[in-house]
């Protein structure tokens, strides 16, 4: 059993963003005490202890920091998580009203307590249990400081806050999506709202954006996939990879409309892997042909196309009259994918540097 006092004093105090002279004159003590607790040659005594405790918000147990400690909230936490999995929400009310009652202060105590009652508020849209989610969850955010789950973060526990208001107060939850909307990652739960309220032409705000916003990420994700499958060097992979460089050229078609625009880059990009792939399995046709499809759309283009998504989605219904998209292929499709190729492509893992030389040479020659 290990005691982590002075360590804890230490990392407290600077969360709190105090000096040690400073929390020695809020506590009414000397430098040279708060000195000693800190390097371990001295201890507070019981009163102090409390006092400590309660001034950073933590209990006893916790700025002790012993290990048995730890590991015990660690099991009752692990213990409720599972019972919630299992929908034995009882069983982990009563576990979880003990476990806030000897560990009041305690982060993953207070989060775990509230997933309880988030996940029955969402499943039967009860109203109670949604508040006391609320409440958990907003307790929580004060102890976030120790939070040592890479999966939970303060957005997290914000939109946990705004799905149990859509319960409540709907009104409520749209101020609270919209405050933590970043980069338009609520989009799609803020279209429903409104469209729920029966406001459709904000719906189409939303939902437009929701769409560029996804259809971006698809786009990204599934050339990563691409040249991941690639990468492996496996034939049954290169033939996936061939048939999902397929669907999105077909996918990023049906999306935009039938003229030369911002999505016309992806697709010439989409036709320069493919004649990568071509290459891979000595298909110098395919790969010529491919290069040279890609090639005359990225200069059709640089010459008529521009990187507005208003004008170029098929589907689009938002307020902004010009909507311009960034990436990394940049402002110019003929340069910005000679870039990409000779900067980004081969970095990436399994990709045949003799053939990408070959694919490189081809493109500047096309």
């Amino acid at each position: 059993m290990k005691l982590k006092l002075h360590e804890n004093i230490k990392k407290f105090r600077k969360e709190k963003n105090l000096t040690q002279e400073k929390l020695a004159e809020m506590l009414g003590v000397t430098v040279g005490a708060v000195s000693k607790w800190e390097n371990g040659n001295n201890t507070p005594d019981i009163m102090m202890l409390t006092t400590l405790a309660g001034f950073f918000d933590v209990s006893v147990d916790v700025l002790l920091g012993y290990d048995m400690v730890s590991k015990k909230v660690e099991d009752i936490v692990a213990n409720i998580d599972s019972l919630v999995s299992k929908h034995k929400f009882e069983e982990a009310e009563v576990i979880s009203r003990d476990a806030i009652n000897r560990y009041p202060h305690d982060f993953s105590v207070i989060f775990s307590s509230a997933m309880i009652y988030h996940v029955k508020a969402l499943e039967n849209q009860d109203k109670n249990d949604a508040r006391m989610a609320i409440d958990l969850f907003t307790k929580s955010l004060e102890y976030l400081s120790q939070n040592k789950n890479p999966d939970i973060n303060d957005y997290v526990i914000r939109s946990n806050i705004a799905y149990n208001y859509l319960i409540i107060d709907e009104k409520a939850a749209l101020e609270r999506l919209k405050e933590i909307n970043f980069g338009g990652i609520n989009d799609t739960v803020l279209a429903l709202i409104y469209l729920q309220n029966e406001e459709p032409d904000q719906a189409l705000n939303y939902s437009t954006s929701g769409i560029i916003n996804h259809l971006g990420e698809l786009i990204d994700s599934s050339m990563y996939m691409i040249m991941a499958l690639a990468g492996t060097g496996k034939k049954k992979n290169l033939e996936e990879s061939i048939c999902l460089t397929d669907t999105m050229i077909d996918v990023i078609k049906k999306f935009s409309k039938d003229e030369i625009g911002c999505f016309s880059k992806y697709v010439a990009f989409y036709y320069v892997i493919k004649a990568y792939f071509c290459a891979c399995i000595k298909d110098e046709y395919g790969m010529t042909k491919f290069i040279s499809k890609g090639k005359k759309l990225a200069m059709e283009f640089d010459k008529n196309g521009s990187n507005d998504v208003a004008r170029h989605l098929k589907f689009y219904h938002a307020d902004k009259e010009h909507f311009y998209t960034i990436d990394s292929i940049g402002e110019k499709a003929v340069s910005g994918i000679s870039t990409v190729l000779s900067k980004q492509i081969v970095k990436m893992a399994g990709v045949d540097k003799k053939t990408h030389n070959k694919i490189i040479d081809c493109w500047e020659k096309a």
